[in-house]
């Protein structure tokens, strides 16, 4: 019995010692966060005043708001102390039961508080939970029940959420430590309804974010947010009206006053758009306009990097890509720079612009200028025309040489750009003028062939005229000397004459009939009537002979 006393009397000194010695503990903990409170509020106010800025808090303001503070630890000590402390001996019990219901008054109102909003009835079960397993631990043994019993149950309780959060939660890197940590933390909040907002991006990065569960992002807690990515998206976060990072793919952490401000995918976009167009000869119409680019994924050479920078600062350290691990590597500078030339959205009811709604419009723009420098036809005979030429290709390439250093300077890089299809609206107006048009170019080519083919037979006329010329000079030269070998004697005016008749022979045989040639039988006959005057006139009965 002796030794049960003297057991029952040294538990009974070491729960008194542990009572005095956590009071005081509080009461430490109580003026040091006060000293704290003021000490790191005047710092980030010399430090505000030094880079020229407003001050959030004046000195006046920390010294009243730790005036405040004090008068809390005041009541408090009053309340849980002293108080307390006036019931001794055989009332010592309603003391300690004034001290537990205190307690658990203030632990409810502080998880109402906090975790009314968003945390439906967590708040409550974790508040009392907890409340129960120290009461039953200060039941068993006060202090060192609570020492051996109950804190021993909430350390195995959340050893159990620890694991369950691995399970529960995703992840980017099971194995890494930190990542764990942060897990656990965001489960914890979640039980005690405290959490940030828990974020999952859906597969296409368009579509406005699920929040799997609602979060006041706005409260300065040590517990972490998160927003889940798929492996093809990364995302930029936003603290406030303050851009922060671009993080992930994967699972990404936030703070307080972070949220995604826009999801990019790092996969090869498609996009096709009908826009209206109007041609270098006037016509209306609408062209459909397809578009394939991507966030930029190649690694620059020095020159392209330095052209690129000349045009976007915001590419400083974007010359190769910072993160490799995954199936689609990607440069944060070149997000960055995607993302920023796209308008915020800067109310409840406006749309944001996304990046690449951005892309396919500069080429839906660089589109509509190389229509406006083109006529019609040239849609479908390029200006340059030659063997395998197609039109719409020397367009595509056109669109292409006009917006791909422009988006590439924004970090994306461009694959195609081309119009694959156009369109008339039914408009009897529109078709008169491009009749009339088409008829006036037509008529311009027909004038050109043409006169081009009345200069070819003007020209092969003379030349075959020469020809006949020369043939025929060259038939008289021959005749003449063969005639003059046969007799020497034989009068010249007889070799005219017969020369004559076989020249008027030769013509009626070319081409008989016609004008000319009836022009020229005229003239052979009026040569053969002199020279038979010339005969008789001078050798008369000659013709006889």
């Amino acid at each position: 019995m002796e030794a049960i006393q003297t057991i029952n009397e040294f538990l009974g000194a070491v729960n008194h010692g542990l009572g005095v010695l956590l009071a005081w503990i509080g009461l430490g903990a109580i003026v040091g966060y006060i000293f704290y409170f003021v000490r790191k509020n005047i710092r980030k106010m010399n430090e505000d005043l030094r880079k020229g800025k407003k001050p959030k808090y004046t000195r006046g303001e920390i010294f009243f708001d730790a005036l405040l503070l004090i008068a809390v630890a005041v009541i408090v000590v009053l309340l849980f102390w002293i108080v307390p402390g006036l019931f001794k001996g055989s009332w010592a019990w309603v003391g300690w039961l004034i001290r537990w219901l205190e307690a658990l008054g203030a632990a409810l109102a502080l998880a109402w508080v906090f975790g009314r909003e968003i945390g439906e009835k967590r708040w409550l079960f974790s508040t009392l939970g907890h409340y129960i397993v120290l009461l039953f631990g200060w039941l068993a043994d006060r202090w060192l029940g609570v020492l051996f019993i109950s804190i021993p149950l909430i350390l195995l309780y959340y050893l159990g959420l620890y694991e369950l959060a691995h399970i529960l939660l995703p992840a980017s890197n099971p194995e890494d430590k930190s990542e764990r940590w942060k897990r656990f933390l965001i489960f914890v909040s979640y039980t005690w309804g405290v959490q940030l907002p828990l974020i999952v991006v859906g597969e296409h990065a368009w579509k406005k974010p699920e929040t799997r569960i609602p979060g006041d992002f706005t409260r300065d807690f040590p517990f972490p947010g998160l927003v889940w990515t798929k492996a093809h998206q990364a995302v930029a976060i936003t603290g406030g009206n303050q851009f922060k990072r671009i993080d992930g793919p994967g699972v990404v952490f936030t703070g307080k006053l972070e949220r995604p401000l826009q999801i990019i995918d790092l996969r090869l976009q498609l996009r096709t758009n009908e826009i209206n167009v109007v041609s270098k000869d006037g016509i209306n119409f609408k062209a459909r306009v397809f578009t394939a680019f991507r966030i930029d994924n190649e690694n620059w050479d020095d020159e392209t990097f330095r052209k690129l920078r000349q045009r976007n600062p915001m590419l400083k350290n974007a010359a190769r890509l910072d993160y490799t691990d995954g199936s689609f590597p990607f440069s944060r500078p070149r997000v960055l720079a995607t993302v920023s030339v796209t308008g915020a959205k800067v109310s409840e009811n406006e749309e944001p612009i996304f990046w690449d709604q951005w892309a396919l419009s500069v080429v839906e723009d660089a589109a509509r200028k190389v229509v406006a420098e083109k006529n019609l036809d040239e849609f479908w005979r390029p200006a340059e025309d030659k063997e395998f030429a197609n039109a719409l290709e020397v367009i595509a390439q056109e669109i292409k040489d006009r917006c791909a250093e422009t988006l590439r300077a924004a970090g994306i890089l461009l694959y195609a750009a081309r119009i694959v299809n156009f369109s008339f609206p039914a408009s009897e107006e529109i078709e008169k003028q491009q009749i009339a048009s088409w008829g006036a170019r037509w008529a311009r080519k027909r004038a050109e062939i043409l006169a081009r083919a009345e200069a070819e037979s003007e020209k092969m006329q003379q030349e075959a005229r020469a020809y006949a010329q020369s043939m025929l000079l060259e038939a008289i030269a021959e005749g003449l000397q063969k005639t003059q070998e046969i007799n020497p004697g034989l009068p010249r005016y007889v070799i005219a004459m017969r020369f004559l008749n076989a020249l008027q022979d030769f013509i009626r045989k070319r081409t008989p009939g016609e004008a000319a040639n009836a022009e020229a039988e005229r003239r052979i006959s009026e040569l053969q009537n002199y020279l038979r005057e010339w005969q008789n006139a001078f050798m008369p009965g000659s013709d006889r002979g």
